[in-house]
């Protein structure tokens, strides 16, 4: 999974959103409260996308050992 591509898109788009979050100023938290929430929204459908995955695989295994 680490040699995949897209799995280091995705580590480099939000390591590049949380360093951007790192930095803000004090005057921009209701940026940071929002892209936060965009950030763990993001997360959540990543972790959906891959129990998907997981999910198909597993029937597709389960198919085959009958």
């Amino acid at each position: 999974m680490h040699n995949d591509p897209n799995w280091g898109f995705i580590r480099a788009l939000f390591g590049a959103r949380i360093e951007r979050l790192k930095n803000l100023k004090h005057q921009d938290r209701g940026a940071l409260s929002i892209e936060t929430l965009m950030i763990v929204a993001g997360l959540v459908v990543v972790a959906g996308i891959a129990v998907a995955v997981i999910t198909v695989k597993v029937n597709e295994k389960k198919a085959t050992i009958k």
